[in-house]
């Protein structure tokens, strides 16, 4: 009767083992893998400079994430900083140069995902 015990105990604990590295290891891949079409539409020349449009960018990913993320975790939170590459210093316009973006979720028994990308436009 224990050895039964301990293998269902066994059983258990290695299903909840993968239940969480599945998720993590999805959530992993969607957003290090985030397509860069994504990137590119958002991308506006004007005045011989090249940035991202905010509006654009925030709405086209939060697009992707919405439809991605919701498999393997039930609440995510996206938040962005945007930046200019020269100086590093805040972006306070609707065009801007880089981006980092943080993606935040919560998966099963309390154990969080967190990743941070950045995002930059490089003059060559």
């Amino acid at each position: 009767m224990i050895k039964v015990l301990l293998s269902g105990i066994f059983v258990l604990f290695a299903g909840g083992i993968f239940s969480i590295s599945f998720c993590y290891q999805g959530l992993n891949r969607a957003v290090i893998n985030t397509p860069i079409e994504v990137m590119f539409r958002t991308v506006e020349l004007e005045n011989h400079s090249i940035h991202f449009d905010k509006n654009l960018f925030e709405e086209s990913l939060m697009n992707y994430y919405n439809n991605t993320l919701p498999r393997y975790s039930k609440e995510h939170t996206v938040t962005f900083y945007y930046f200019n590459v020269e100086d590093e210093s805040m972006c306070l316009e609707n065009l801007c140069d880089a981006v980092e973006v943080t993606v935040n979720c919560k998966l099963i028994f309390n154990n969080n995902f967190s990743r941070t990308m950045s995002y930059r436009i490089r003059r060559n």
